[in-house]
């Protein structure tokens, strides 16, 4: 049986479900990094990790140890731009987790009320898709959650994303949120025509409301 758990930011955030999936596993599969935010509660589990972007290897791993008691880790909630949503299609149980949009919502103490996540990745959608997106959300006077913003790997559409939100959601605030809810923690506000879009990372979630 596989299982896909949700670790939120690790630490506290954790689950009780988490945390029991993860000391009665036997197989335990997922990035380094997040293998490394729970080893505390691993026990006698294999433990398979690959690079952040080995997310077919992370498949490919699961489904051969499918016959054992294996999870796949994936930060976050599983089902929100996570490994659930590569898996669902198969034989899986999904164990939720708290979500880097609340998480970061705690943090800069924004209501999400009526609220829009968008990912900036160019995996599965195109630039001309993110931009539309961005500008229907706006119209709508959603309060955006932004996820997967990389000006490094992914500078096209991080750019894309500070000038169209420069461009339409005059006045706004934007929270950036880095680490949420881990040690090194930080926040930056402002207004939208302050934004810097390369001050952001893999670890930012960047929020914009219409107060």
């Amino acid at each position: 049986m596989i299982k896909v758990v949700g670790i939120g930011a690790g630490g506290k955030t954790l689950t009780l479900e988490a945390i029991e999936a993860i000391k009665k596993a036997e197989v335990i599969i997922g990035y380094s990094r997040y293998i490394e935010m729970i080893r505390g509660y691993i026990e006698n589990a294999e433990i398979i990790s690959s690079n952040v972007n080995e997310i077919g290897q992370r498949i490919d791993d699961s489904l051969k140890f499918s016959n054992k008691n294996t999870i796949v880790i994936s930060s976050g909630d599983p089902m929100i731009y996570g490994m659930g949503s590569r898996l669902f299609k198969y034989n899986v149980e999904i164990i939720p987790g708290v979500t880097a949009a609340s998480l970061a919502s705690s943090v800069a103490k924004v209501p999400l009320d009526d609220f829009v996540t968008i990912s900036l990745s160019t995996y599965s959608r195109s630039l001309k898709e993110i931009e539309n997106k961005l500008i229907n959300a706006i119209n709508g006077n959603f309060t955006l959650v932004i996820y997967n913003i990389n000006p490094v790997a992914r500078k096209e559409s991080a750019l894309l994303a500070e000038n169209t939100l420069k461009k339409y959601a005059i006045d706004w605030d934007y929270y950036m949120v880095y680490n949420a809810r881990r040690a090194n923690q930080r926040l930056i506000h402002g207004k939208i025509n302050s934004l810097d879009i390369k001050n952001a990372n893999m670890d930012t979630i960047l929020m914009v409301k219409k107060w």
